[in-house]
């Protein structure tokens, strides 16, 4: 290193080393050092990394964490949000499921009070007849034989398959007195089954929950119904019934025979006594 020797106007020397007016690299590296460093910590305060969570500043709300902070807040609100409509989903979806259920066992007493209210008036309508019969001898009578289609079985469930029928016996006896009249019946329906001739008996085809009814006792009326199940193979086609005294003789009125065909589901609804009959002997 060389010396600089300057003298001054006063006789002052001044000694100096030459050179010593220029920058080191270290000196520069420092100062980008610090100018890094500077900028990265404006970087992470506003990033929020330098902000508490906490803090209710004005900064923290620009900062990144703010934003995210903000988004969670959000999300959590339509969170709860989706979960209370879900659960009000859920309740209506519930109300609807109990109208729904409220509706078919409304329906289901509809049609069971309907087919019960039309088989009242048939019966209304019959009866009418039976206590004022007009030229009818003493003694007991078939008043009214019929058979119709169940729709509704006794719950008032629509019934499917067309195999299930009613029938409806009804007998009288005219002028009887307090005097009851005892004795039995019987109904045989003849058809075919797979092509060839064949006949059963009510009691055959009875349902196997239905006690088999073939007695009767008869003070002034009496109404007898049970239900027939029929195979499915089976086609009805006429239908004998035969009603016999316990005591003295059975005139011939008490057995009578029914074409099927009489049978009509229409006119059995309007009025029950309008079937048409064909007496004959056994």
């Amino acid at each position: 290193m060389s010396l600089e020797y300057k003298f001054e106007n006063r006789g002052t020397v001044q000694v100096r080393p030459t050179g010593s007016d220029k920058r080191s690299p270290c000196w520069y590296m420092l100062v980008a050092l610090l100018l890094l460093f500077t900028a990265l910590a404006g970087w992470l305060f506003f990033s929020g990394y330098l902000t508490p969570a906490s803090s209710s500043s004005g900064i923290h709300a620009v900062t990144l964490r703010g934003k995210m902070d903000e988004q969670e807040r959000l999300l959590t609100e339509q969170t709860a949000s989706i979960r209370e409509l879900e659960a009000k989903l859920a309740s209506a979806k519930r109300d609807a499921d109990v109208q729904t259920a409220a509706n078919a066992e409304l329906t289901r007493k509809f049609s069971a009070t309907e087919a019960d209210l039309t088989t009242e008036r048939g019966k209304l309508a019959l009866y009418e007849e039976i206590l004022s019969p007009e030229g009818l001898e003493q003694g007991v009578h078939l008043q009214y034989f019929g058979i119709k289609e169940r729709l509704v079985d006794d719950d008032g469930k629509k019934i499917n398959g067309k195999h299930l029928y009613n029938y409806h016996l009804v007998l009288a006896n005219i002028r009887g007195g307090d005097t009851a009249v005892k004795g039995s019946y019987s109904i045989a329906i003849s058809g075919k089954q797979n092509g060839k001739a064949a006949s059963v008996l009510h009691k055959d085809v009875t349902p196997d929950n239905e006690k088999v009814l073939s007695i009767f006792d008869v003070k002034h009326y009496q109404s007898l119904e049970g239900n027939l199940v029929f195979p499915k193979d089976f086609v009805p086609e006429s239908v004998k019934v035969k009603v016999s005294l316990d005591s003295g003789e059975t005139p011939e009125r008490l057995t009578k025979s029914y074409d099927w065909s009489s049978f009509n589901k229409i006119s059995a609804a309007k009025s029950e006594s309008d079937l048409t009959v064909s007496t004959t002997k056994e």
